[in-house]
């Protein structure tokens, strides 16, 4: 997830940009925002979303006195905005991006390239509490101002496409899902690679469509395709690793390779434990997909189990 700027391919859910927070300005009077700003770059890179948040909080306030007008304050409230989201704090994050929209294009104009991210940040949130109708527009919006300002190759690109087909699938929209998802993949391996974890994104996405479609062989190869860069680039206990171990239990359990689908599922569901939590809504997930699994097969004491 890309904190400031970024566009996020998002399932339950994942990013194309997983980025690092913004730029730094070195200036004397912003010594102890700059100071809280890298205590929350550092504590997100690895992964301790609880100490980011409190930097990020931190510098917040030091943010505020910078004025309405200032990109640092944009920048902030990004930033903290994105933890929230990794910590599952949807709510939280909206206002937080809301407010990182308003400023930026306060400060740089309705068509600067940042914009187009700031639409797709808050899109994200709002997607996530459920709110498709709210979030739709954002992410056309974002995906016409990252077009125009960077070019219609530009990773920001395929994020937004992705971004906007999977809200057409998780509607039921396929037909609409269907070429934006086939530009997005496009896109991502010509500008990023073929073994980058954005590509392994746009692939996981693309597998989620075409498990809708039916058309579950071509789901198979798309998400062990997904699976094996992520393994590669991120590590196998990366929370980008258990999005497409999540996809393809999915797909093993509509191929009815039951044993395959479970352990696939512990697995994803082990890792977003660690890294979030057991209430964490991608956590829930993982243990939602192993209780059908469970419930599916007649083992209703281990289904139970997971519920306790």
């Amino acid at each position: 997830m890309r904190i400031c700027g970024a566009h996020r391919i998002h399932a339950a859910r994942v990013a194309l940009c997983c980025a690092a927070l913004a730029p730094l300005p070195a200036t004397a009077d912003s010594a102890a925002w700059s100071r809280h700003m890298q205590d929350g770059i550092t504590a997100h890179g690895e992964g301790d979303y609880a100490a980011a948040a409190r930097a990020l909080e931190a510098a917040l306030e030091h943010a505020r006195e910078f004025g309405d007008r200032d990109r640092r304050l944009a920048d902030t409230a990004n930033n903290l905005a994105a933890v929230y989201r990794a910590q599952g704090r949807y709510a939280q994050a909206e206002p937080l991006y809301r407010q990182s929209l308003a400023v930026y294009e306060r400060a740089l104009g309705p068509k600067h390239a940042t914009l187009g991210a700031a639409r797709n940040n808050l899109a994200v949130a709002l997607e996530l509490q459920g709110r498709y109708a709210e979030a739709e527009p954002l992410y056309r919006r974002s995906l016409a101002i990252s077009e125009r300002a960077l070019g219609k190759m530009h990773p920001n690109v395929a994020a937004a496409l992705i971004n906007l087909a999977r809200l057409y699938t998780t509607l039921g929209r396929h037909a609409a899902a269907e070429p934006l998802a086939q530009r997005g993949l496009a896109i991502a391996e010509r500008s990023l690679g073929d073994s980058h974890p954005g590509t392994a994104a746009a692939l996981a996405y693309l597998a989620r469509l075409r498990l809708a479609q039916g058309r579950v062989a071509e789901a198979a190869k798309l998400a062990e395709r997904s699976l094996a860069i992520y393994e590669s680039r991120l590590g196998a206990g990366h929370t980008h690793t258990a999005l497409a171990l999540q996809a393809l239990g999915e797909i093993r359990r509509a191929q009815a390779r039951f044993a395959q689908a479970e352990a696939l599922y512990r697995r994803a569901l082990g890792i977003r434990e660690r890294a979030f939590g057991g209430d964490h809504p991608e956590a829930v997930a993982s243990r939602v997909a192993l209780f059908a699994l469970y419930r599916s097969q007649g083992r209703r004491a281990e289904a139970d189990a997971l519920l306790e």
